[in-house]
């Protein structure tokens, strides 16, 4: 793991304020906390309140005379110092962790998922990282069944959302060629900050040129629908200030108390949608995370699911829509037979490699750790000015390489002729054909994509330290989420089901052989670059496969698609509307809905995916 084990150091810098603006001038933002405050009804109820149920929350309440009633697991952060400031660790107690059955792929360890649990979700607590995929992964949902999901018809919500702010003249400086000035892809009067950070360690030069020199192009605007190349990516942050930007304080806190038809409740889950005549979604129960306490709540126009990919398929079991076989199971009354809720599940498997640096002397990310006085003395740089290493998000950065699969490997076409396999053999002998007839449908695209210059197979990240991160984030393998009990407080069972489709190993290892030759470049080399993990012994086939199997985990905490945009007969789940199949009054908005994941991170995604939602949804006012 990406110093994962690590999250925990600088905790006292996290979790104090230090003088801190940013708690001075907090706003009071207006949260029940006990369901005696709340109205009998409401026109929507979503359960989530994390990234896309806040935005959705905020944009139909802009009408004075529509009532929401958001209900969320997590409470609103403190506005701690570690949920402000991009460098330092975020408070463990808004990380819910999860874990997967054993995998197979993975020598059969298992293999945490981490998520948000606070309100404004995985955005409070994840690396900042804001660039989106390629055009070609959300034209693929639409050539899926879904009109107007294609990129162009992504484009305006993604710039909706945003408010650019391009980098500092030092930064532009220091990368001439590396950062787009154009303005043209971006929006600029959005609730979410998109900006650079205004400090970078100077040993980032040697990645770009490293990557540059063994023929991989810098790509100097990734936010125009060609996410490829070594770039150097915005992140979710504020400018003006330096602080991070995540779904709270871009969406919710704005209106805290100003609006009286938004009402929120934290500390509260959903457990059951409770359907009327026609399969319409009447009202659900909620229950108090203290105390167990169950709770009814109606709603005169529609439910709303934004819980996330991992915890909405497991409310839509446990209130009888999915897979009957498995509610029957437990005694589950179906509602609908909807073979897709909880299948599809993707995320992107990932590799930490590890080096040291015989010539690199100047500061390094490492000093935040093993340097106290280093990292103080930023901290206080920091406060003052708002510049620094503290900028650049904590254990993350902006520096990353998409690398599509023919910059992957030479050998590209024969690799993806050589791992080809009958898709019924990944899936157990019980999944039901619209499963496989979906997935047959992905695999026709999946084709396309890795033969393409356009699209990436596997990102690089480094910002300086002794560990470079391969995520493989165009996965073919899928995995499942789905229920085993009937008790809404016990987690879902998870199965990555990680490299179960041969593609995504030997991409792993194609990827391995690819960093080692960028580790090797003259531009890296000059740093006395040196491979401690696998190491340079772990050189054939057999050796790579085996040490990625013996460390890798399943997960870039990007849990994506178990509740499809797909047609019925494909195993999905959700309509081009968002509509769940065979009920009235019942949508989906979050992560869940991609088809397909997206090959990078989700997190811009999923606020236009939720604007695009919100728009959606007023339509049918209309």
């Amino acid at each position: 793991m990406w110093r994962i084990l690590q999250v925990i150091v600088l905790l006292v810098y996290s979790s104090v304020s230090y003088g801190s603006p940013f708690n001075r001038h907090a706003p009071l933002a207006v949260v029940f906390d006990h369901t005696g405050q709340l109205r009998e009804s409401y026109d929507y109820i979503i359960a989530g309140g994390g990234t896309s149920g806040l935005v959705v929350a905020n944009r139909l309440t802009e009408n004075p005379r529509i009532s929401v009633l958001v209900i969320e697991r997590g409470y609103l952060d403190g506005q701690e110092n570690g949920t402000s400031v991009p460098g330092l660790s975020v408070p463990t107690k808004y990380v819910r962790t999860d874990t997967s059955v054993p995998q197979k792929g993975l020598n059969n360890r298992t293999a945490p998922l981490y998520t948000g649990d606070v309100v404004g979700g995985g955005t409070v607590v994840n690396g900042m990282f804001f660039a989106r995929g390629a055009a070609a992964d959300y034209d693929a949902w639409e050539q899926l069944g879904n009109p107007g999901w294609g990129w162009d018809g992504l484009l305006p919500y993604f710039k909706k959302s945003e408010t650019f702010t391009p980098p500092t003249a030092e930064i532009d400086d220091m990368f001439p060629g590396v950062i787009s000035l154009d303005l043209e892809p971006h929006g600029l009067d959005g609730p979410v900050g998109s900006s650079f950070s205004n400090c970078q360690y100077p040993v980032i030069e040697n990645f770009y040129a490293g990557w540059k020199s063994i023929g991989v192009a810098i790509n100097p605007q990734p936010n125009n629908g060609e996410a490829t190349g070594a770039f150097y990516s915005t992140m979710s942050a504020y400018a003006k200030n330096q602080s991070r930007a995540h779904a709270s304080n871009a969406y919710y806190r704005p209106i805290a108390g100003a609006r009286r038809n938004l009402h929120l409740i934290a500390g509260h889950s959903v457990s059951k949608i409770n359907f009327g005549e026609k399969n319409r979604a009447v009202s659900v129960d909620f229950m108090s995370g203290t105390t167990n306490e169950t709770s009814t709540v109606k709603a005169d126009c529609e439910v709303i699911l934004a819980a996330g990919a991992f915890r909405t398929p497991q409310i839509l079991q446990l209130s009888g829509v999915g897979p009957e076989p498995l509610l029957s199971s437990l005694g589950i009354k179906t509602v609908v037979h909807l073979p897709g809720v909880g299948s599809n599940f993707q995320d992107q498997p990932t590799l930490y490699m590890q080096f040291r640096y015989g010539n690199y002397t100047f500061p390094t990310p490492d000093w935040i750790f093993s340097n106290a006085s280093w990292a103080a003395e930023q901290l206080d740089i920091y406060y003052k000015n708002r510049t620094g290493i503290m900028t650049i998000p904590y254990l993350g950065g902006s520096t990353v390489a998409f690398l599509p699969l023919q910059n992957v490997t030479s050998d590209y076409q024969s690799l993806i002729t050589s791992t080809s396999v009958n898709p019924s053999s990944l899936f157990p002998p019980s999944t039901h054909p619209s499963i496989i007839a979906g997935y047959i449908a992905q695999t026709e695209l999946l084709r396309s994509i890795y033969l393409s210059s356009h699209t990436a197979v596997a990102e690089i990240a480094w910002e300086g330290g002794d560990t470079v991160p391969l995520a493989m984030i165009r996965p073919s393998s899928r995995g499942s989420i789905n229920i085993n009990t009937t008790n809404p407080t016990s987690p879902p069972v998870i199965d990555f089901n990680t490299f179960s489709h041969p593609i995504d190993i030997a991409i792993a290892i194609a990827s391995v052989k690819k960093i080692r030759e960028w580790a090797s470049s003259p531009p890296m080399r000059a740093l006395g670059t040196i491979e401690t993990f696998p190491g340079a012994n772990v050189s054939s086939v057999a050796q790579i496969e085996q040490a990625i199997r013996n460390a890798a985990t399943s997960s870039w905490q990007h849990p994506t698609s178990t509740t499809a945009m797909m047609k019925r007969e494909w195993g999905g789940v959700v309509d081009a509307e968002l509509r769940v199949y065979g009920t009235q009054g019942l949508r989906v908005v979050d992560a869940g809905v991609f088809p397909m994941s997206v090959a990078g991170h989700s997190s811009s995604s999923v606020y236009a995916v939720a604007e695009k939602a919100a728009d959606i949804i007023k339509a049918a006012w209309i």
